[in-house]
């Protein structure tokens, strides 16, 4: 059996919009196709995870909508167990609008609703960390997460924080700076974009703010920066880099996910070298980039044959 994984932040139903290209200012795109997908950064994390053979139990909240009834059935629907996620009464579940175009382009606008910042650990069981076996998130919903990675640190149990929104628009959720850093403090692996790493150090080379980030808040199996065109990087006081595949990008909607799956898989239950776990992280991310949808289904064959070939067959 994988281990048991446990993931909280954004979940989601996502509405996505093909388009021949994204609009500019003042002007408009015709739409090629539009369809309602399930997504959301952590659900996304979930299922990647559950793929490679995790144990994956997510939690959370949504409201008693259609939506988030839709986003409970496609979440079981890829292996992931929803019965940790809680459910508001009249709630309005988060649900974005995600706007692609050939090349990978894309663009997403979110409503984010009045359920998914709100999780409070009252809303969950005492002994909730105690089957599992990692805690991941991405600080939606602060109380509940710092109460959980508490638990997680208390009982000797790897915390991974994934910072994918910059602490400028996470304060617009309700997620405080402090509540930020607090949680820096408290992660076995932080992992940010470019753009995090340069609103947290004001540092616009994200080798050297990556550097700075681990020195100040002493994160223990150090910190990853997830950098686009230029790869993947890792430091613990020493430095591991991976550049980015060579791929000609279908959708890059979720890439940053699929990577974090990946990893979660690779390094926390497979007990890979931090290098080789980057690696691995790396081609998942590839893959999910040549598939349209904010989700990937590679499992571990699928991934293998893909750092071995370059090509995938899903």
């Amino acid at each position: 059996m994988g281990k048991k994984l446990l993931s909280l932040g954004a979940i989601a139903m996502d509405i996505v919009i093909n388009s021949h290209d994204l609009p500019k200012d003042d002007g408009f795109a015709l739409i090629n196709q539009e369809q309602m997908l399930p997504g959301g950064s952590a659900s996304n994390v979930s299922v990647s995870a559950a793929h490679f053979g995790m144990e994956s139990y997510q939690t959370g909240k949504i409201g008693d909508d259609n939506i988030g009834d839709e986003f409970i059935r496609t979440l079981k629907e890829d292996g992931v167990d929803a019965e940790l996620v809680a459910v508001k009464k009249g709630g309005t579940t988060l649900h974005t609008y995600i706007l692609t175009a050939p090349g990978g382009k894309h663009c997403i606008f979110a409503n984010t609703g009045d359920t998914v910042c709100t999780l409070i650990p009252e809303e969950l069981p005492e002994e909730i960390m105690d089957s599992m076996d990692i805690f991941y998130n991405d600080m939606f919903s602060p109380k509940a997460a710092l109460w959980l990675a508490k638990k997680a640190v208390e009982q000797g149990k790897p915390v991974l924080y994934n910072m994918q929104c910059v602490p400028s628009f996470m304060e617009m959720c309700g997620t405080s700076r402090e509540d930020i850093e607090e949680m820096m403090r408290l992660c076995t692996v932080f992992v940010s974009g470019r753009d995090g790493y340069y609103e947290i150090t004001g540092e616009q080379d994200y080798l050297k703010a990556m550097k700075m980030v681990w020195e100040k808040y002493q994160v223990k199996e150090g910190v990853i920066c997830t950098a686009g065109d230029e790869g993947a990087a890792w430091y613990d006081g020493k430095e591991y880099r991976v550049p980015a595949q060579k791929i000609d990008p279908v959708d890059t909607t979720g890439a940053g996910d699929c990577f974090l799956g990946g990893l979660l898989y690779a390094y926390f239950q497979e007990g890979m070298e931090k290098k080789e776990a980057l690696e691995f992280a790396n081609a998942s991310a590839a893959i999910k980039c040549m598939q349209e949808g904010p989700r990937s289904r590679a499992d571990v064959a699928a991934v293998l044959e893909f750092k071995e070939s370059g090509s995938s067959t899903l």
